[in-house]
């Protein structure tokens, strides 16, 4: 009796209805997946300019990150910006910009201790460290400095770099966050020697190279999270996989408000 009641339902219009609304059911389901996941990359202004380096191929890094959103911006543009603006629209910025011939207008130094102030995370890139050599507090929130011959005194002081140098980065902290999924790698670009850590940062990435400084280091300052990575002048760099991890990682890092 019961196999005789299951085998009519089966064949029953009602029953071939409902299998007829599942493809239909499975197509929103994967829709709503994907715009959960789309919502959940990390919202990134990325402000550029100011010294040369393979530009489309930063670009096209960029627009490739994993988990990442970005809008691209030349650095008058991000000058430009309302604090508000930024807040409500990025939980990280990854600054690749320089200015090193002239002095930073008081508004937009305030700006930069602002958005630390309201836990902005940062992460610099390569000729940021030697942008601004006469304003400490800039330095202070990168966590060094790179000293230019112009604006060093000593000479002896002046810091060193290294144009197409293949270097064996080692992974320094594997617990890390920003480190999370990356093993030793090599990678070729541009790298800097001789220049200024600030005391309480944290390495992340170093080399058995004692001609070149730590390659990428965290710290937080006031309520933001910080990281420097010092590569990111070319293509060979914006191409190498675990270079783009390590990006990735930063960002949505210290985009993660605690």
């Amino acid at each position: 009796m019961f196999y005789k009641k299951l085998c009519s339902y089966l064949n029953s219009n009602t029953l071939r209805k409902i299998i007829g609304f599942i493809p239909i059911f499975l197509f929103l389901f994967i829709a709503q997946v994907s715009n959960s996941q789309e919502n959940k990359k990390t919202s990134v202004l990325v402000v550029r300019g100011g010294h040369p380096y393979d530009t489309p191929d930063f670009e096209n890094m960029c627009n490739s990150l994993e988990g990442v959103h970005v809008d691209l911006v030349l650095d008058a543009h991000f000058k430009a910006m309302k604090l508000d603006k930024i807040k409500e629209k990025y939980t990280a910025i990854l600054f690749l910009n320089q200015n090193k011939y002239y002095e930073e207008s008081e508004k937009t130094k305030k700006k930069y201790v602002e958005l630390t102030n309201e836990g902005i995370g940062m992460v610099f890139l390569h000729f940021t460290l030697s942008s601004q050599p006469n304003w400490n507090k800039y330095h202070e929130i990168i966590g060094g400095k790179w000293f230019l011959g112009s604006h060093t005194k000593d000479k002896s002081k002046v810091s060193t770099y290294f144009i197409d140098l293949k270097v064996d980065v080692k992974v320094s902290d594997k617990k890390h966050p920003v480190t999370k999924g990356i093993k030793d790698f090599t990678m070729t670009d541009v790298f800097y020697g001789k220049i200024h850590m600030e005391p309480g940062v944290h390495v992340l990435l170093d080399s058995d190279n004692t001609d070149i400084a730590p390659i990428a280091w965290t710290q937080k300052y006031n309520k933001s999270k910080i990281v420097y990575i010092m590569p990111g002048y070319s293509k060979k760099a914006f191409e190498n996989y675990s270079y783009k991890k390590l990006i990735s990682n930063a960002l949505k890092y210290v985009g993660y408000m605690e």
